[in-house]
């Protein structure tokens, strides 16, 4: 039931200017509109512009602050009202679309940012949304960290599809040579000598003793490759700019490969700090940078009503496309959190490697004759489960309960375990149960993850 004596106020959040409405409980203007500058003395003089107008609406009122999410030019804003100690308050950041929508429903033409502001606030009036949990000290510049992670490894890739494309037209050949992988190696003598001419001028002695670490060197059996290669070119001499290309996609590439290393301790140490009693790098082939990237984007796990809720925050579910006569088929929506679904996908191809219930669920859809990518799809989504589960439970990972979990799930589901959803309900309430956490899974033989699944999971051997 909804308080009596509330003060809503609506902000329209731009890069330099705040627009502001004060409403009342009907919707009615308790004030005129005001506009501040968005940078603390601009903060300070909305909370006391809030302050007063709650005055107005009677006895012991509270302040109900709503904004949309705009990249980050609402964290200063967002912090400063929710320190807020002299009035009760609740503090909102809405989806924009959420508020894009409910202006259609009260049939709004016009668009000004004080109109925005008034429609935040009748949001606030109608929608009710719950208040945010408080996050912990930290966990703004976690999610700062995994999202710039997430781009320098997208970036790294970009560069690295783009030397294998140089590669591919000036040392044709060369993954029958050297391999497909781009090695720390073969990357250093490129920086070096970019064009097959100058790797055969340099001496022997010269490539062997370029050095790609601290104690490693490149090597006589790499620097032997690199000249047959060179020597097989089909034009040593390139011009300039095309030198130019490959020797600053080498060194971009290294130093990129040199910033993830560096952050993914950074992270790791600020994942300590900011959530010290986390239990989800106990899932086998969820690390650390995993973890991090997850209880970043979430949040506080509880403002998801049920597993469901969770997935479809993640965009791990399947859509229909049928046109016509065409048979139907599935496809992963393109819907959700974009950081959290990638987590997930790369996280699955590990747990696949080193967690046994992920594993053996996966094996079980592959012998029903779902593809790699359906099947892939479908344990990233069984993950996704695992993950809501042992957050909700709060309780380490657990190899039998989980498997119990997912055998129950399959066969609530019936035969087509790749659409399995029930299965989330089954295993939290098994999470829920006592238990000792196991410890993490590898095949034997000692099969190796894939490289995206290293850099973006951080797997647990």
């Amino acid at each position: 039931m909804r308080r009596a004596n509330a003060l809503y106020v609506g902000i329209d959040v731009a890069n330099l200017t705040l627009e502001v409405s004060f409403l009342g409980e009907d919707a009615r203007p308790v004030r005129g509109g005001a506009s501040f500058s968005n940078d603390p003395e601009g903060h300070t003089a909305l909370c006391a512009a809030a302050v007063a107008a709650a005055r107005l609406v009677g006895s012991k009122p509270r302040i109900v602050f709503g904004m949309e999410s705009t990249s980050n030019m609402h964290k200063r804003l967002e912090q400063r009202l929710r320190a807020e100690k002299r009035r009760s308050a609740e503090v909102h950041v809405i989806n924009p679309r959420s508020v894009k929508h409910f202006a259609k429903v009260l049939l709004s033409d016009n668009k000004t940012d004080a109109i925005d502001s008034r429609i935040i606030a009748r949001y606030l009036i109608s929608i009710e949304p719950k208040p945010a949990a408080l996050l912990p000290d930290g966990s703004e510049e976690l999610r700062e960290a995994t999202r710039t992670r997430r781009r320098l490894i997208e970036e790294r890739t970009q560069s690295k599809n783009r030397l294998h494309g140089l590669m591919r037209f000036h040392l044709p050949g060369y993954h029958s040579k050297i391999g497909r992988q781009l090695t720390k190696g073969i990357l250093t003598v490129l920086n070096a000598y970019p064009t097959p001419a100058e790797i055969l001028a340099a001496s022997d002695e010269e490539l062997t003793r370029l050095t790609t670490g601290p104690r490693s060197r490149v090597g006589v059996a790499l620097a032997a490759k690199m000249k047959e290669l060179a020597a097989a070119a089909p034009q040593p001499n390139l011009g300039r700019t095309t030198a130019l290309i490959i020797r600053t996609t080498a060194a971009r590439v290294l130093e990129l490969s040199a910033i993830i290393d560096e952050m993914d301790r950074g992270i790791e140490e600020l994942l300590a700090q900011v959530y010290p009693d986390q239990v989800l790098t106990t899932i086998p082939g969820v690390g650390p940078v995993s973890a991090a990237s997850i209880l970043a984007e979430i949040g506080d796990v509880h403002r998801f009503t049920d597993a469901t809720a969770f997935i479809g925050y993640c965009g791990l579910y399947p859509i229909v496309w049928q046109s016509g006569e065409a048979s139907r088929h599935y496809r992963m929506t393109f819907k959700g959190n974009a950081m959290l679904k990638m987590t997930f996908l790369v996280a699955s191809a590990a747990a696949r490697q080193y967690n046994p219930a992920i594993a053996a669920y996966y094996e079980r859809l592959r012998r029903r004759g779902k593809s790699t990518k359906a099947a892939g799809g479908a344990i990233a989504r069984k993950l996704a489960q695992i993950v809501f589960a042992v957050l909700v439970s709060g309780k380490p990972w657990s190899a039998e309960i989980a498997s119990a979990g997912i055998d129950r799930g399959t066969a609530m589901a019936g035969e087509d375990a790749a659409k399995t959803e029930t299965g989330a309900d089954c295993l939290i309430g098994e999470m829920r149960a006592p238990h000792e956490a196991t410890r993490p899974y590898s095949r034997s033989g000692g099969s190796r993850i894939s490289n995206v699944a290293k850099e973006a999971s951080h797997a647990q051997p």
